[in-house]
Formats: structure tokens, sequence, C-alpha cells
């Protein structure tokens, strides 16, 4: 029987520890105290070591696994196993609340919001809502993806050209301003050290000869790992305090790979007092990796 759109599954929990926010924090290389020492998150404003945004993969996976790897789904084939779970995220989105905090116990539960078949391909949307011990709202999640129709992939991953965005750097928060450059070159073991810290051990991954059998050129960068650098370059002007990031939504156009350098990129386009949103995106040689990304940021005061 085939899961019914609205279908809830049940709750898990998550109690954040100090340890697995410094490991996801170094998954990432965000150098930022506040994720690392109790005294400077307190010194910020925190009850203690706080988590990056982004590390919202780690709390929401169980939730998120359980309604995946439902059969009732459908797009998850247990006679095939680990295998035939192809479900391609095209798009991420998240609205943050509440800051997570070493110590916190957060409770997630995910639904099937939409559901389509098409053309032999399985189209899926998800949404997950975590509360913290308190019962106050921390994210709201929603995930976007396919089942591809059931035919070999041949293309390798640099299958698309898009013009670079020009850099620049943010002197006001007026639209059309560029945001501050970022950049960062993921070592050839990124892809293994953030697979441990986020619990997403994906083959392709992490073994070269099972991607090059997927159709791919190499081990490939998770798509939560680059969307997670996008987040990384947002914040780095602010200290890496994850109450700036207020929303962050994108599409992945392309995999990312090791050993290659991304960039962030952004242009203010529209601003009102503190609140700021930003058109950015995160690019590899050239070409968009994370696309049609939308930030809302509030900017601290001055």
């Amino acid at each position: 029987m085939t899961a019914a759109v609205g279908t809830e599954w049940p709750a898990t929990e998550y109690e954040v520890g100090r340890e697995k926010i410094r490991e996801y924090a170094d998954a990432l290389a965000i150098a930022a105290p506040i994720h690392r020492d109790h005294e400077a998150a307190r010194a910020a404003g925190f009850r203690a070591v706080v988590a990056p945004p982004v590390f919202a993969a780690v709390y929401v996976a169980r939730s998120l696994a359980g309604a995946m790897f439902d059969p009732r789904a459908g797009i998850f084939d247990p006679a095939v196993g680990l295998a035939g779970y192809r479900f391609v995220q095209r798009r991420q989105a998240f609205r943050w609340h509440e800051p997570v905090c070493a110590g916190d116990t957060i409770t997630t539960t995910a639904r099937l919001t939409e559901a389509e078949e098409r053309e032999g391909a399985g189209y899926r949307t998800f949404e997950s809502e975590s509360v913290n011990q308190a019962g106050l709202l921390v994210l709201e999640g929603r995930y976007q993806g396919v089942v591809p129709a059931p035919e070999p992939r041949r293309r390798g991953a640099e299958q698309e050209a898009a013009p670079p965005a020009a850099g620049g750097g943010l002197t006001g928060h007026r639209p059309g301003e560029r945001i501050p450059g970022f950049e960062i070159t993921p070592d050839r073991y990124a892809a293994q050290r953030y697979a441990g810290a986020s619990g997403d051990f994906t083959p392709f991954h992490l073994d070269a000869g099972f991607a090059r059998a997927a159709g791919l050129p190499g081990i490939i960068l998770h798509g939560l790992y680059t969307f997670g650098q996008l987040a990384h370059g947002l914040l780095e002007p602010f200290g890496g305090d994850p109450r700036v990031l207020r929303s962050l939504a994108a599409r992945f156009r392309r995999p990312a790979f090791p050993e290659r350098k991304l960039s962030v990129t952004g242009v203010v386009t529209a601003a009102d007092g503190p609140r700021v949103e930003i058109a950015c995106g995160v690019e590899q040689g050239g070409k968009e990796v994370v696309t049609e990304g939308r930030a809302v940021l509030e900017l601290p005061a001055k």
C-alpha cells in the first residue's frame, strides 16, 4: 500500500551533544568559537555551545530516514536494498526559529506532503518540524526530490555550463550589493568526515568505484555539505551566529567534488531595516552546484 499525502511518521528524539556539534563544525571547517567553547557561546548569549544552522541535517535525519525508507513512500525497494535508494534531492529549504544548543533534546516529526508519478519518475516532497525540550519550535524543513525513471545514467556530473557570478564586497545592505566573497576547498577526505558527522553514508559519497558505476566521475560531496557551506559563507561575517540566518532555500543543480574550490556568491535583493534578503548560490569551477538560493538574514544591531 502506498502512503497517502499527509501521512505522518512517528516522532524521533535526538539529544544534542557538544562533541557532535564540534565534529559537525569541523567537517564544514567552521572555525567560530561559539560552536566549540561554552564560554564563548555564553558570552554571545547562548545557553551552551550552539550548533551551526545546517546541523539540522543531523537531528532530522532519523525522522526523514523513517519516512523515506518506508516502502509505502514509494522511493525505496527493500528487495533491491541500499543500491535501490535513488532518491535524488532537488531542493532543500530550512526555516530556523530557536537556536539549538548542546544539552537540548530535539523531537522531529516528518510527513509526506506531495507525491506524483510522471514519465516513469517518482516525485516526492517531505516536510518536517522540530521542537526542543521546552516545546519551542526550532526548525521547519522541506525536502523535494525524485526517483529517476529506471534507465542507465550515462551522463557525467559535468553537464551544464553556468556563468560565474561576479564577486564584490557588501558595503551597506542595499539591493544590488554583493555579499563578501567566501571560498573553501574541501580536501580529499571531506566527504568521509561529513558522512561521520551527519550519519549519511550513501556509497557514492565514499566509494569511488560505486560512484563511477552510477555514472559519476568519482566521489561526490553530500548535497547538504555544499548547502552547509552556503550557510557558512553567509554567516562568516557574523562570527557564525545562527540567529542571523532565519531561512535558506536552494536547488541542487549538479554534484560537487572534493579537492576543488567552492565559491559562495550572493547579491542583496531586498532590505527592510535589519531584515535582508539575498539571492545566493555555490559555484565550483565556474559552474553552479547550488543555485536559486534565497536567504533571509536578520542583521545584528551595530
